[in-house]
């Protein structure tokens, strides 16, 4: 909703999401999502029941995040 943020799946590359986007995460897929660096970034996630209830898996380490940077 506003900022910018990235979005990435496992294996895949990063996604930078800029104000006014949507990003569709796909069920059973790991993937993480926040703010970049400098710049915050306001999101509202919605999930539907049809497919299972959301599983949040381990929390982006410092270091993951900005080893996305290199890639």
């Amino acid at each position: 909703l506003d900022g910018v943020g990235y979005y990435q799946e496992l294996g895949k590359p990063k996604e930078i999401i800029r104000k006014g986007e949507a990003i569709k995460c796909p069920p059973n897929i790991p993937h993480w999502h926040g703010a970049s660096s400098d710049t915050h970034f306001v999101q509202v996630a919605i999930s539907g029941r049809e497919k299972g209830e959301v599983v949040w898996m381990d929390e982006v380490t410092d270091k993951e995040y900005h080893e996305s940077f290199k890639r």
